[in-house]
């Protein structure tokens, strides 16, 4: 009986290495093979490489034992079928972020992804993935179907023996990696777990808390307007009123030399790409949070929104970006967190019909000339800017710079560099309408963008050109300079002259300051004291 139980046994353990050998090596390769290969030949771990090897292999294994049980052998092979093509999509993605981005996929570029609609996609496979690219790993897998064809014409397998010596391997294998655990933290379980730890809300405004918020002085008159800019990708190094040789910025600098626009150096992004920017630019919660993971989520700490509707303003979001799924990124719960909204980006737009910034304006003309002058409006336009692809995000009338500006630089650079300038050209005429909306109203208006690009600029990946790598330090400090504007009518100056003393001082003599804290920034500037007894100023920019 017992001698019967321990062959059952030993059939099924086995059967992966006698039945299912070539799906286990399939599945061990495609699925789990970047994680053990990136040890080896990108981070040069030795034996952290080897323990990597066994850990994807074991749970290459217990993949396959479990396959192999499902009855009938149709439905098995559907389900080796589908679990293959998911790895199969899973090594090209990774395949990409080992070449391009310089690490494997993590949580934060899952959120990327879930947080990208079906044109972003488009405009990413055009723009950022290299030529090479495909033809390589269409190579690749056309050389796997090869031996995969092979393999199961000659029913390639192991026999019992082998199968059992195997097996005894992979138990001693099991010892080893348990008392090597840590090293799971490397591999693909891990990740997938990471990924599952995000967490966004259908209704941001009902984690409203309305903390008690005090003024400076209870007298004193609100500006009528608080609007908020948010560009897209915009590198403070391609800014002519940073130093820039190229002049990007004739608008806004009319605006300076008439000192009405102030410039902040020093200026960082807390985070190289637009989701997880977002979320940390309009709440309470910050880097420090994020890191420290005390149990809190993004969403319960205090949003901007909810504080400017505490302190009497009408809240509106207009954004030239997809409205997206609630489930796929903070942007579309913040703005549904608004009193009103509208989305003016078309689902689906393809590579020749793409709507540019200017519609920004247009559809909230109405909104500022007929708003009245003792209502308040806290409005917050959420660009397109200078996203990739940067040849879209302008019209024609806008490509002034062309390749033959760009002498100096490498030939293939130059097309690129050319459309980049253009799309922050446009952005800056773009922006300075939206100013001239509210120049003869009390107020103020903030420009920033969620994060910069690299732009060519990391001597490590020289033909590099998108955002900061976050595994790269300085490519993630390229990725997140960028520049900072505030306009002040002539009517705000009139009549809020404390804090304009302050813009004026703080103007070029600014220290390092990271835009997770703009919301103390924005009560700064309509007077807030505190809120749920926190001081503001020690978090403003203006302090």
């Amino acid at each position: 009986m017992l001698k019967t139980i321990y062959k059952r046994i030993a059939d099924i353990l086995t059967r992966p290495f006698r039945k299912h050998f070539l799906f286990l090596m399939a599945f061990f390769i495609l699925a789990t093979g970047p994680f053990f290969l990136w040890q080896f030949f990108y981070q040069h771990l030795l034996v952290n490489g080897i323990l990597l090897t066994v850990h994807c292999f074991i749970i290459s294994y217990v993949v396959t034992l479990l396959i192999g049980l499902i009855k009938p052998d149709v439905l098995r092979k559907v389900a080796q079928g589908i679990l293959l093509a998911i790895a199969a999509i899973s090594f090209a993605i990774n395949f990409y972020c080992i070449f391009e981005m310089g690490y494997l996929l993590d949580a934060d570029l899952a959120r990327l992804m879930l947080g990208t609609d079906l044109n972003e996609t488009r405009e990413f496979a055009s723009a950022m993935i290299p030529k090479w690219m495909i033809p390589a790993l269409l190579g690749i897998y056309l050389v796997f179907i090869a031996i995969w064809a092979y393999s199961r014409k000659h029913q390639v397998n192991l026999g019992k023996k082998t199968s059992r010596l195997a097996m005894v391997g992979l138990l001693l294998c099991v010892l080893v990696n348990a008392r090597a655990w840590k090293v799971w933290e490397e591999g693909p379980i891990h990740r997938i777990y990471e990924m599952t730890q995000y967490e966004v809300t259908d209704d941001l405004s009902s984690y409203f808390t309305h903390p008690k918020i005090t003024f400076n002085d209870d007298s004193q008159q609100l500006p009528a307007d608080v609007v908020l800019i948010i560009g897209e990708s915009f590198s403070r190094s391609h800014s002519s009123m940073y130093g820039y040789d190229k002049e990007t910025n004739p608008c806004l600098s009319n605006y300076r030399d008439n000192s009405l626009l102030f410039t902040f150096d020093s200026i960082d992004s807390p985070a190289p790409t637009t989701a997880e920017s977002i979320r940390l630019m309009l709440s309470t919660y910050s880097q420090a949070d994020e890191e420290h993971q005390n149990g809190k989520k993004w969403f319960e700490y205090t949003t901007i929104i909810e504080l400017m509707q505490d302190c009497g303003y009408d809240t509106y979001w207009f954004g030239n970006q997809a409205r997206g799924s609630k489930k796929n990124g903070a942007t579309r719960v913040f703005a549904e967190a608004c009193q009103r909204q509208k989305f003016l980006q078309h689902e689906g737009a393809d590579r020749f019909n793409v709507t540019t910034d200017m519609v920004l304006v247009d559809s909230s003309y109405q909104y500022a000339r007929e708003a009245k002058p003792n209502e308040r409006h806290f409005i917050i336009y959420h660009m397109m800017g200078s996203h990739f692809d940067y040849a879209m995000r302008y019209p024609k009338e806008f490509a002034r710079f062309t390749e033959q500006d760009y002498a100096s630089q490498p030939q293939d650079h130059r097309a690129t560099l050319a459309a980049y300038d253009n799309s922050i050209l446009y952005n800056d005429y773009v922006v300075a309408q939206i100013i001239n909306l509210f120049k003869d109203r009390d107020a103020v208006v903030i420009y920033l963008p969620d994060h910069g690009q690299v732009i060519y600029r990391d001597p490590k990946s020289p033909d590099y050109f998108s955002h900061g790598k976050k595994k790269n330090a300085l490519s993630y400090a390229l990725g997140v300079e960028i520049p900072l504007f505030i306009y002040t009518s002539p009517l705000y100056q009139e009549r809020h002259p404390d804090i304009m003393q302050r813009i004026s001082e703080r103007q070029g003599k600014l220290e390092r300051w990271n835009s997770d804290d703009l919301p103390y920034l924005l009560l700064d500037l309509i007077g807030v004291k505190d809120v749920g007894g926190e001081t503001i100023r020690t978090k403003s920019m203006l302090n």
